[in-house]
């Protein structure tokens, strides 16, 4: 992806902010302040943005937090998550000062008790795609369940290797990578389910047979309507989960009305903003986030390489 895909004043960028600092929490050497406290995750994290903003030029800007404590998803099923090992203390350690860096910056922050950040991104593509000025809008997370978003509009932005490498996924990308289309992707999920959020799906059902299914019979509904045309074993496999694949089904969708106003306004990415992103850089000591900053929007003279508002 180069900066020519996405043109400055067409463009929303919505950062997955607590996927991007686990993210960068992973991927680079453990890095501490001049106190000798942990900042690896959230130098990262604001190394990322910068690379991420380079390429696609945004207009506006919003990052999306998952709250802390249970969501909706939880009274659900009461095993969402549960086997997931607690955050590492180094980590948890840098989610204090992380907040308070975003603060600094006065981005366009949004999180909302009993919501996964998801369901924000999902309710603000969802309310922003249709207005004129906004003609692309780019998420940027590891997470593929927002694959689900992706149109002609809304394209993913995944980090690869480290943090530099950056994989954008459109419509025909994503059907590439999963053999479905993005659409198809709640119910794809709801058949293999998702070990890593704790929900089962159909047992004996894995991506490759998921996928297959989906190709043939296009929905889930489709799938169990047409259950007598396949295998005994499969039909079996099917029958006996079908209460799970529904609730699977339930919990993979991101939702799309989450309770939360956003204005645009807000949300523009503009000079001031940039100058709070040099505070924020200076405060933590990212010498290196500096210059990268200054060069890129020439900070230390009166002109800047963008247009900004």
């Amino acid at each position: 992806m180069t900066a020519k895909t996405a043109k400055r004043e067409k463009t929303v960028l919505i950062i997955d902010g607590h996927a991007i600092l686990h993210r960068a929490y992973h991927a680079l050497p453990f890095l501490t302040n001049r106190s000798g406290k942990p900042m690896n995750a959230i130098y990262g994290f604001f190394s990322m943005l910068l690379a991420v903003l380079k390429e696609t030029k945004p207009k506006w800007l919003i990052i999306c937090l998952d709250a802390p404590g249970p969501n909706f998803r939880h009274h659900i099923f009461i095993g969402y998550q549960s086997k997931r090992p607690p955050m590492e203390e180094k980590l948890a350690s840098q989610m204090r000062p992380f907040k308070k860096s975003l603060k600094t910056t006065n981005l366009a922050v949004f999180s909302k008790t009993g919501f996964e950040a998801d369901d924000l991104i999902g309710t603000i593509c969802q309310k922003i795609k249709k207005k004129e000025a906004v003609k692309k809008i780019i998420i940027v997370t590891g997470d593929k369940d927002l694959m689900q978003l992706v149109d002609k509009k809304v394209s993913l932005l995944a980090p690869g290797k480290g943090i530099s490498q950056l994989n954008e996924y459109g419509p025909q990308k994503v059907e590439e990578k999963l053999g479905i289309k993005p659409t198809q992707v709640i119910d794809y999920k709801a058949l293999m389910g998702d070990p890593s959020d704790n929900y089962p799906g159909v047992n004996g059902i894995g991506p490759k047979t998921a996928a297959n299914l989906l190709q043939k019979y296009k929905t889930l509904d489709e799938v169990y309507n047409r259950c007598g045309e396949l295998s005994e074993n499969m039909r079996r496999k099917l029958k006996t989960e079908k209460n799970a694949a529904y609730l699977c089904q339930k919990l993979a969708k991101v939702l799309l009305d989450a309770p939360i106003k956003i204005s645009l306004k807000k949300a523009v990415f503009n000079k001031k903003r940039i100058e709070n992103l040099k505070k924020t850089f200076e405060e933590n000591n990212f010498r290196s986030l500096t210059k990268r900053l200054e060069r890129e929007y020439n900070l230390e003279n009166t002109s800047s390489q963008m247009k900004l508002i």
